[in-house]
């Protein structure tokens, strides 16, 4: 129970992602609290401390929702938001680009410094990138851009909060094709990369991994790390991105 004790929020709660760090925080032994839409199920499911509709692009919302909560120990943001994956720069417009650097910078900027005005010493504020941020892959339209971002700031949110004694760190993930399974938003980028490979949706998700230990990463191990990360046990860690590629990503 190595989050016993801790009060968590954690936005996008109704995505894969998301689900699958509410769980483990109350396995874990936090009081959760699941921000985001469409999150009746869930919150029975896991027995959620609170759940609210929160539009994490919107700074007035997440401002009174955090109000309500008032302090809290952990905040993490696992939202999704549509856009363009799979087809080539040279097919999108600007604005199709600019779609998710727009909306991952102005979430993780929106709900990391509404989190960061409530938390207590010792606070922990989770982001979320890819290794595409870091990889030229293509074709992942502006997602890599927007993933990169996401990390820088995320680094230098945490030098701003040293007074503070919060940390702030960015978990950077491969792609869990299980949370094609789990989630609309995932599975809609998933299909697009299996119509450009010609196959089934259900033969792309089972291809081997890439990486090192030669299988894709999993939510279990994705809710693995990030449970350490958010835990006092990695209280010496912050303006940091640890990369959980299982090796498909070297550094």
């Amino acid at each position: 129970m190595i989050l016993k004790g801790k009060t968590a929020v954690v936005y996008g709660a109704g995505g894969a992602l998301g689900g699958t760090l509410a769980r483990a925080f109350v396995r874990a032994g936090a009081e959760v609290h699941l921000a985001g839409r469409d999150l009746g199920k869930l919150a029975a499911e896991i027995g959620a401390a609170g759940a609210a509709e929160v539009d994490a692009l919107d700074p007035a919302s997440v401002e009174a929702h955090a109000d309500a909560l008032g302090a809290f120990d952990i905040s993490a943001n696992a939202i999704g938001v549509p856009h363009l994956q799979g087809r080539p720069l040279l097919e999108l417009s600007p604005d199709e680009y600019a779609v998710p650097i727009a909306a991952y910078t102005r979430s993780t900027f929106v709900t990391a410094t509404a989190a960061a005005r409530r938390m207590r010493p010792g606070g922990v504020i989770l982001t979320l990138s890819a290794t595409a941020s870091g990889v030229p892959a293509a074709p992942t339209g502006g997602f890599g851009t927007a993933c990169a971002a996401v990390e820088h700031l995320s680094c230098q949110l945490a030098a701003e909060l040293r007074p503070s004694g919060v940390r702030l760190v960015c978990l950077r993930a491969n792609g869990i094709s299980e949370s094609a399974y789990a989630g609309s938003h995932a599975k809609a980028i998933w299909a697009e990369f299996a119509q450009r490979a010609g196959v089934p949706l259900e033969e792309f998700l089972n291809q081997p991994g890439e990486s090192l230990l030669g299988e894709n990463l999993t939510l279990a191990e994705f809710a693995d790390v990030a449970l350490f990360l958010v835990s006092d046990q990695a209280r010496a860690m912050t303006a940091t991105v640890v990369n959980v590629s299982r090796g498909q990503v070297i550094g």
